[in-house]
């Protein structure tokens, strides 16, 4: 039987080196054929594959910091889409949505516009869950989940086992979902790092770095990735 990962993460390295390789001029042209891949992977993902949970890392901290306003307000718009897009998908295949990452520094319209989602496509019933990561990074992950932690009445009683139980369960991103299985970064060679991504939950994760740039990985090189994982997956021990 074929082994598949049960929550797989995607870094899309969307991105400028292939834009410039294929002589674009603008951050609209490259981003949109970077989301045009990751729609077919998901739609892929549900249709074809019992993977349970797709994560996908829209914008990071620090690209939240460092991206110019035009390409900020342009990743906002298509954000916007996100859900829209799969709407009809996710209602047949009762997909939950879910948005991780701080809401500092996100207009007010985009955040309750993925709140709306969030309620909209919410199935107790279903394991199914289609997340994106936005204004997402893991330190600043952890910094939040603990000034929750910090609100409990007589926190200093808590032991390092029962705080580590609450952030995992309750207080992180990433609570009541399970771990990540495979990572997958592409951009090959030029970006075989994490650059902080969401370190807390993949620990025994596979990680493969695609050879190809975003808009280059679609549906054939994700199958590709889950291959691979089937390959590694059976020499998995978990320390034992």
């Amino acid at each position: 039987m074929k082994k598949y990962p049960r929550h797989v993460a995607i870094i899309p390295d969307w991105n400028r080196t292939w834009a410039k390789s294929k002589g674009y001029s603008n951050p609209v042209e490259w981003t949109l054929e970077g989301e045009k891949r990751v729609a077919e992977i998901i739609e892929y993902v549900f249709k074809r594959t019992p993977i349970d949970v797709i994560t996908v890392w829209g914008l990071s901290t620090e690209n939240m910091k460092n991206r110019n306003d035009i390409e900020k307000q342009f990743l906002f718009r298509l954000f916007w889409d996100v859900g829209n897009e799969q709407r009809k998908l996710m209602k047949a295949k009762k997909i939950n949505f879910k948005r991780v990452g701080s809401e500092e520094w996100l207009p007010k319209e985009l955040i309750k516009h993925f709140k709306s989602l969030e309620k909209e496509f919410s199935f107790e019933e279903s394991n199914k869950r289609l997340v994106v990561a936005i204004n997402y990074g893991w330190r600043d992950e952890i910094a939040r989940g603990v000034k929750r932690l910090a609100k409990r009445k007589e926190i200093d009683k808590l032991s390092s086992g029962e705080i580590e139980d609450l952030l995992t369960k309750k207080y992180l991103d990433f609570a009541h979902l399970p771990q990540v299985d495979l990572v997958i970064r592409t951009k090959g060679h030029l970006a075989r790092r994490l650059s902080w991504f969401m370190l807390w939950w993949i620990g025994y994760a596979e990680l493969y770095f695609a050879p190809q740039m975003m808009p280059e990985f679609g549906v054939k090189e994700f199958k590709e990735a889950l291959s691979w994982f089937e390959q590694v997956v059976r020499y998995r021990n978990f320390g034992k």
